[in-house]
């Protein structure tokens, strides 16, 4: 009878721990083994589970900040957006982030040759091609075999982070258009600093 009424209030125990809530100090399991019963022997319960409870990141961990969007353009492939999240410039280098976004149901294979992106200074007749290692690959987004470009399956609500660098224009010119094939031109995208 004294085994039963043990194993009972071992279960007992277990169960009150486990139906608490869960508390953030590092002594929240000292205090349960205090609640075994009376009529038990001189053994004692087995102190409560030693697991530590993980906190839930979804409401403890911040919200990461939404990438700001300088500017959205559609694009021809079929459902596909492209905005410019990122225009920096920095020492002798601009680099522009593209994020391209599948809004639609279908499937579209982006393509993007680098040799057809390039900045347009209107105002000072310049333009500014994609910039290349001493190799001649491109620094830029790339996929592997495809030195002279960025390639991807984009199905519906896919999307996808492009990058390229170009030389930076004078520091007196700030804004300039940003053209990508396939897609209407950037124009006046203001240059970060």
């Amino acid at each position: 009878m004294n085994r039963r009424l043990f194993i009972i209030s071992s279960v007992l125990v277990v169960i009150m721990s486990c139906s608490k809530a869960p508390e953030t100090s590092t002594t929240a399991n000292t205090s349960t083994t205090s609640t075994t019963s009376t009529q038990a022997t001189a053994t004692t319960a087995p102190p409560p589970s030693t697991t530590q409870t993980m906190p839930n990141t979804a409401t403890t961990a911040a919200a990461a900040p939404a990438t700001a969007v300088l500017q959205s353009q559609e694009t021809n492939w079929t459902g596909v957006i492209a905005e410019v999240t990122e225009f920096r410039r920095k020492g002798n280098s601009l680099t522009a982030k593209v994020r391209l976004s599948n809004k639609g149901s279908g499937s579209p294979d982006v393509q993007i040759f680098w040799n057809d992106v390039a900045l347009i200074d209107a105002a000072g007749g310049k333009k500014y091609e994609v910039l290349k290692d001493e190799k001649g690959a491109y620094i830029s987004s790339s996929r592997a075999g495809w030195p002279d470009r960025w390639e991807a399956h984009m199905g519906p609500g896919a999307s996808q982070v492009i990058w390229m660098k170009f030389p930076a224009p004078p520091p007196e010119v700030k804004t300039i258009t940003l053209q990508i094939p396939q897609v209407p031109p950037f124009d006046d995208l203001q240059i970060q600093d």
